[in-house]
C-alpha cells in the first residue's frame, strides 16, 4: 500500500511511486532523481520532514514535500520498478 515518505520509520528502504504535487514539486523532485521506481532509504523520518538517500546522496525534505512523495516498501510488488537499479530489492546507494 502506497503511503507519504513521512509515514515511513527511520531505516526503511521505500520505493518511490508518484509524486502527488503541482508541475513545479514534482519538477523538483524529479530534479534531485526522485523518480518513480527509485529506491529510497529513510535516514531520518517523521511529520516534520525527512532525511533520505537516494542515488547515492543525501537530501532533506520538508514535510510539505516529503508528504507528496508516495512510496511502498522495496520489496512490495506494487508500483513501478527502476530500469536502472538492479532488481527489485535494490538499495539506496
Amino acid at each position: 500500500m502506497q503511503k507519504p515518505l513521512t509515514q515511513y520509520p527511520t531505516g526503511a528502504v521505500v520505493r518511490i511511486t508518484g509524486i502527488d504535487g503541482g508541475r513545479q514539486a514534482r519538477a523538483r523532485m524529479l530534479a534531485m532523481g526522485m523518480t518513480p521506481g527509485c529506491p529510497v532509504e529513510i535516514l531520518t523520518g517523521g511529520p516534520t520532514g525527512c532525511r533520505v538517500r537516494v542515488r547515492g546522496s543525501e537530501v532533506v525534505l520538508c514535510c510539505g514535500l516529503a508528504g507528496k512523495i508516495m512510496a511502498v516498501d522495496n520489496d512490495s510488488n506494487e508500483g513501478p520498478h527502476c530500469s536502472c537499479c538492479p532488481g527489485p530489492r535494490a538499495k539506496a546507494s
